[in-house]
């Protein structure tokens, strides 16, 4: 395949940015929404954001065969993209407007349905999105760099979108904490909503280009509704593919946990105002940016499952030393200056070792593939990244699942005020996330360890394979 341009790369690294707002106002912004705003429990609000993901547990790998098998004259994603990404774009809109005269029922199942729509056509629009990324390159490092571009956008959009949102509608206005007005979140959902739909636009345009030179469906085979499920049975052979989708599913609940809780730690925990939320802007852009110049160099010295192993042991202790001390008592109370200053190191720790994780994780994925076509002479792109995509959206689901039980088990309400939550609440919500983020990570890390697809395995299999058809 011929080389990637510069602008073809940056258009597809855009078309990260559409899951970035989902995955910003869910692990942010919703289950605050719907509990602080609307009085809908934490358990129900956790509840429908789970029955939501076991529907993308039929979805996704259906998308990803359909997506594989699927022949029209833009090739096989880029139809997808269209149909999936602008509606998806729209929903931002629905999900913070539930109707004001339902009652507890009729917000849960708004919610409900609102986030299976929203996450059906996202699944529309971003298996083939993430499939089209293995197909650009088959180098080893070039996969590296793919994945940074895409990973890189999603997380500067994912931190600036609330940031924007915490300075722009959530700060206190007449006395009020913005954070508990209802119509700020309609603000917040626009901005999602006008954010996700241009850079869909953006990718699809930009990337029309490299149309004819990704892979076609095989025209001897039709898409059958049974080929999700065989599909998906072949993928599971593969030892590589399970050790990752364990690895990355243990990551993903850690990340997952600790974002839905997030605002409920800075709130009540830490008791900061939205001003200083929106801060934490600076150390993830900084992180964000500084795995981006890193993973480069360490890339071409070390091996992906190496990183990915080290990654996920650093996050587990960034976890442990900072929310442990204030646990045990090691730090001072809230308000004191060293507070805030250790909250931005630890941030930025933490989110360059997720960054790095997930730029690796999708890198390794396309290696994963290479492997399974030289098993089973077959190229699964969709059915591996459906995969994928399953294991981010399921990971939200989850975390905003236990948090939502674990909100109500400690018993914060919709009318608690920061510095007035009863110390052993905080310190129940506390150890928690300590427990589920630094617990998550080391299973995480058991999974990376046991990894076996390095450069030169990697470069193996693309010999046999140029072998096998001359011209790649």
């Amino acid at each position: 395949m011929s080389a990637l341009s510069a602008r073809e790369k940056w258009a597809y690294a855009v078309g990260n940015i559409p899951f970035a707002a989902k995955d910003a106002a869910f692990a942010n912004f919703v289950v605050f929404y719907y509990t602080q705003i609307h009085g809908l429990s934490g358990t129900l609000a956790g509840l429908a954001m789970f029955i939501a993901l076991s529907w993308d547990a039929i979805s996704d790998p259906i998308v990803g065969s359909w997506s594989d098998n699927f022949r029209s004259r833009w090739g096989r994603r880029h139809p997808l993209l269209v149909a999936g990404g602008l509606p998806t774009a729209l929903l931002f809109l629905a999900l913070f407007t539930p109707p004001e005269q339902f009652g507890d029922a009729g917000i849960f199942l708004w919610l409900l349905g609102v986030s299976i729509l929203l996450r059906t056509f996202l699944t529309i629009y971003f298996i083939p999105y993430s499939a089209m990324g293995a197909e650009l390159s088959t180098d080893y490092d070039e996969r590296t760099i793919i994945a940074k571009a895409r990973v890189t956008m999603g997380w500067l959009a994912g931190m600036a979108l609330p940031a924007v949102a915490f300075i722009l509608f959530f700060g206190p206005r007449d006395g009020v904490d913005g954070r508990l007005v209802a119509v700020n979140y309609w603000h917040y959902g626009v901005l999602s909503a006008l954010v996700a739909g241009i850079t869909a636009v953006v990718c699809i345009i930009g990337t029309r280009s490299v149309i004819p030179r990704l892979p076609t469906a095989s025209p001897a085979h039709k898409f059958s509704w049974r080929d999700p499920l065989k599909d998906l049975q072949m993928a599971l052979t593969n030892r590589n593919f399970r050790l990752s989708v364990g690895a990355n599913l243990a990551f993903g609940m850690s990340a997952g946990v600790y974002t839905t809780l997030s605002l409920y730690l800075g709130t009540y925990f830490w008791e900061f105002s939205a001003d200083q939320l929106a801060g934490m802007v600076l150390p993830t852009a900084i992180a964000t940016l500084m795995a981006f110049m890193a993973l480069h160099r360490l890339g071409r010295r070390f091996d992906k499952p190496h990183l990915l192993a080290f990654a996920s042991l650093a996050l587990a202790l960034n976890a442990l030393w900072f929310l442990g001390s204030r646990l045990l008592g090691f730090l001072p109370e809230n308000g004191h200056a060293i507070i805030y200053p250790l909250l931005l190191l630890n941030t930025g720790i933490g989110v360059f070792m997720i960054v790095s994780m997930q730029v690796l994780a999708a890198s390794l994925a396309a290696d994963i593939i290479d492997e399974q076509e030289m098993a089973t002479g077959k190229r699964q792109e969709g059915v591996v990244f459906a995969a994928g995509a399953f294991v981010q959206k399921a990971t939200t689901g989850a975390g905003a699942l236990l948090a939502g039980i674990v909100i109500d088990l400690s018993g914060i309400t919709g009318d608690s005020v920061p510095g007035s939550v009863d110390t052993d609440v905080l310190q129940a919500l506390g150890w928690f996330t300590l427990a589920m983020t630094a617990g998550l990570a080391l299973i995480a890390f058991f999974f990376n360890t046991r990894l076996r697809l390095g450069r030169k395995d990697h470069h193996k299999v693309r010999t046999q394979l140029a072998a096998s058809t001359p011209g790649d």
